[in-house]
């Protein structure tokens, strides 16, 4: 089956997969199926031996610094689930490369899915962002334990059990974000069923802190945890702008090949959800 005509059959559940609404249960049969002729697949292991430095397109974000946040379990303990902060329309955006997403829903995974250097942490948040034709966008941030949070404490003090929805006022999204925002960026999937391919990949490389009260008042809700296993990264490239983090120097001419066809196939991609 060709790339084009997979996509096809993704687009239908894309909006639900989107919002982590939940699906309607697939025989593992099929998913698997499914799943066999996929090879860009979410979350991976970002090490210095599968990663790759370069100047990378500046992060633009535009996020309010006070906003209305509807909270909701999407049905803990399920490892499929997730607790969920839907965004109103308008209040945050990003624009790389000079294209601009905009902010839907940011949820959190424990312990974090991305690994780094094989390590896992206690928590990660994935910022989902998607444009006029459904392209998407995640930014990941690791999250360590540490200090307390008073940012995210009015999630994190109170956070609904299954199926419930709590109401958050006056919420700075800025706080989501470290001051650098050097990263590390891929093509992926979304980590939860159907497992959406296209999904561009921005891990924030400067973790995000919380206190181990408010981390484990999370893993309490899913105390097997929430989170995708490691997919193999395959011929893929892992790009990264921080400094000495990276044992690979591509041959010139490799990577030049490499960059001139990621761009290539971001173009194309576009102009197929275009016609």
């Amino acid at each position: 089956m060709s790339k084009l005509s997979f996509r096809l059959l993704q687009v239908a559940p894309l909006a639900s997969a989107l919002f982590l609404t939940g699906l309607p249960a697939v025989k593992a049969a099929t998913m698997d199926d499914l799943l066999a002729g996929m090879e860009e697949q979410s979350p991976v292991d970002i090490r210095p031996d599968n990663t790759f430095f370069r100047r990378l397109a500046p992060l633009q974000f535009s996020l309010s610094s006070d906003t209305d946040l509807s909270v909701l379990n999407t049905g803990s303990p399920s490892h499929e689930s997730a607790i969920k902060a839907n965004i109103l329309p308008g209040a945050g955006s990003v624009t790389v490369d000079g294209h601009t997403y905009n902010l839907a829903q940011f949820h959190f995974h424990t312990p974090s899915e991305h690994l780094e250097s094989s390590k896992a942490t206690p928590l990660e948040l994935h910022m989902v962002f998607a444009d006029s034709t459904d392209n998407l966008l995640v930014v990941g941030r690791w999250i360590n334990q540490g200090s307390f949070n008073s940012a995210l404490d009015p999630i994190f003090s109170d956070l609904p059990t299954a199926s419930e929805t709590h109401q958050v006022s006056d919420f700075n999204l800025n706080s989501l974000l470290p001051d650098n925002l050097q990263s590390f960026r891929y093509e992926g999937s979304l980590t939860t069923p159907p497992f959406t391919e296209e999904v561009t990949w921005i891990n924030l490389a400067q973790p995000l802190e919380m206190a181990a009260a408010q981390i484990q008042a999370y893993r309490d809700l899913f105390p097997h945890g929430n989170t995708r296993p490691v997919q193999p990264l395959g011929d893929r490239i892992i790009l990264t702008d921080v400094p000495g983090f990276v044992t690979n120097v591509p041959e010139p001419q490799t990577y030049a090949m490499f960059l001139a066809g990621l761009g290539l196939l971001g173009f194309m991609s576009r102009r197929s959800r275009q016609t």
